[in-house]
């Protein structure tokens, strides 16, 4: 996410897809690698392809997760939100029309049953974008079997359900945040922002001020507050004054055309009258 050259970011993307490839397969999995896994191919990956290796390799760990639900332990149950959230993450980074026909059939039978069964707050959230974002590709037919009877009314319907058991709660959570947003265009863009966010956590505000690559997934542009330097400053003037402040010593120190103030003022008027015509003629 830090590498500026994407000629660079590639290379880690290309040695490192290996490595991970082989840890999610054989290992014990964890929400860790597979962020280090979707991040370095959300920054890294060069084309449509990579980033569908990648999701690939998510997907298959969701589904081994999903048969095995009888015997898996609760550490694999606990990373299926994760898994799902890093296929979405990734998803939302693809061209709808550039989506392969063959690898995403039955994914929306799979994210409505995880809907309609209710088990896990977190799981039932990870599957509510998942269907969002196929929503958004406007390619549902990559997504379904052609014996689903699913279609996208009762998707919508599911979604909405869903979106507004837990508005309440999302809205007292992000009230405070909602200036934040204004840069969001869409649906993919919020998707994207909320899971950065997540990642990043306390750093995410230091990441989107300085790193360009932030900048340019969000086509932010951040707001600098511009302190100008004064030219001039006011004229004062410090009396020892005794303790006896008559009106006449008030009137002879200040109001005074003489006076130490009003000499002052004028000296300074003078100045920056020159100063203004100085910067005219400079124009």
């Amino acid at each position: 996410m830090a590498v500026t050259a994407a000629d660079r970011a590639h290379e880690l993307y290309v040695e490192s897809f290996p490595v991970l490839s082989k840890v999610l397969n054989h290992g014990s999995p964890c929400s860790k690698i597979i962020e280090c896994m979707i991040l370095l191919a959300f920054f890294g990956a060069k084309n449509c392809e990579e980033i569908e290796n990648s999701m690939q390799l998510i997907w298959e760990l969701i589904h081994k997760i999903s048969v095995s639900t009888g015997n898996a332990n609760k550490h694999s149950l606990s990373i299926l939100p994760a898994a799902i959230s890093a296929w979405t993450f990734l998803l939302s980074s693809m061209d709808g029309r550039r989506l392969s026909y063959k690898y995403w059939q039955g994914s929306i039978s799979y994210f409505f049953h995880l809907l309609e069964e209710e088990m896990d707050e977190a799981l039932g959230r990870a599957a509510c974008e998942a269907l969002t974002l196929i929503l958004e590709t406007g390619s549902l037919e990559k997504f379904s079997h052609q014996s689903s009877n699913i279609n996208k009314d009762e998707i919508i319907e599911k979604l909405n359900n869903f979106i507004l058991k837990f508005r309440e709660q999302d809205h007292d959570q992000n009230q405070d945040y909602n200036e934040e947003l204004d840069f969001i265009s869409d649906v993919i863009n919020l998707f994207e922002f909320n899971y950065l966010k997540r990642f990043l956590g306390s750093g995410f505000e230091v990441h989107m001020m300085g790193n360009k690559l932030l900048q340019n997934v969000f086509d932010f542009t951040p707001k600098y507050h511009v302190q100008h330097e004064k030219l001039w400053e006011e004229p004062t003037v410090t009396y020892f004054v005794p303790e006896a402040r008559t009106k006449k010593t008030r009137q002879r120190l200040f109001m005074s055309p003489n006076s130490a103030y009003n000499k002052a003022r004028t000296q300074l008027l003078n100045k920056n009258r020159d100063l203004t015509k100085m910067g005219s003629i400079s124009e």
